[in-house]
């Protein structure tokens, strides 16, 4: 057993604080907190796709997420929980400080 306490990355460090990134057997899942800056997108241009399926926890704040062709998809919101699939598109506009959980499983 392995146990670590949630701390989220400084406002100055990078974005992503991954805490476990277990293999086993060609499964892997990553675990790890998000620090995003109220007035940023993410990612900066464009869209990032990940090849694993995500869950997230927003903690705290408010993303407006985009659909590619630049309209509002939908905004995510304190206590909210959200599913991405394998290489869904994503980015989105931060409204507040936001703070979130996730797990990548691929």
């Amino acid at each position: 057993m392995e146990i670590k306490k949630i701390t989220y990355p400084l406002a100055d460090e990078y974005y992503n604080k991954q805490l476990f990134h277990i293999e086993n057997e060609g499964f892997s899942i990553q675990f790890g907190t998000v620090f995003l800056k109220k007035g940023t997108r993410i990612p900066e241009k464009g869209f990032s796709k990940n090849p694993e399926i995500e869950l997230s926890i927003i903690q705290q704040g408010k993303i407006e997420m985009l659909n590619e062709d630049g309209s509002v998809k939908g905004y995510l919101n304190t206590g909210d929980v959200v599913y991405l699939k394998s290489l869904e598109a994503q980015a989105g506009n931060v409204i507040e400080d936001t703070k979130i959980i996730y797990t990548l499983f691929g």
